[in-house]
């Protein structure tokens, strides 16, 4: 797993977070989730969902960017805030660009919520164990020799 999250290029996780984000933001019906039968309130967990995601992944690009450093909050904070920008800017799009979605001020709190999720998971879980995970032996050894 380690090999793998290494082999991943800077910037891909996010930029496919974005894309995937904006086709399921801006098609007219994409997958023809219309057709699929939902329970209440599924489609503001669906943007909870995707939110968290699109953050995780901007927060997993900068984490794996910083290594062997750690992380700054402001800058997690900061990437939090542009997922939420995101967010908001979606749904003014589905507004204004008159493709069969609808304008939803709730849909605007559930991507922030997701946002401000991740953040919270990424900061506080997440990102120290993958600190963890990739540094464990190189960083700890190079960085306090008197525990060799």
């Amino acid at each position: 797993m380690k090999k793998f999250l290494k082999a991943i290029p800077t910037g891909i996780p996010s930029l496919l977070a974005l894309a995937l984000l904006s086709y399921l933001s801006l098609a007219p019906d994409p997958f023809d989730v219309n057709e699929i039968p939902m329970f209440a309130g599924a489609d503001k967990l669906v943007h909870i969902i995707m939110y968290c995601g699109t953050t995780l992944a901007f927060l997993f690009d900068y984490t794996k960017h910083r290594l062997p450093h750690h992380t700054k909050l402001n800058i997690e904070l900061a990437l939090t805030a542009t997922a939420m920008v995101i967010g908001i800017v979606m749904e003014i799009l589905q507004l204004v660009m008159r493709i069969g979605r609808s304008f939803d001020f709730h849909d605007m709190a559930a991507n922030c919520i997701g946002a401000a999720l991740a953040m919270a998971a990424a900061h506080y879980w997440l990102i120290p164990a993958f600190r963890h995970r990739m540094l464990r032996h190189h960083h700890h050894h190079r960085h306090h020799p008197e525990k060799q």
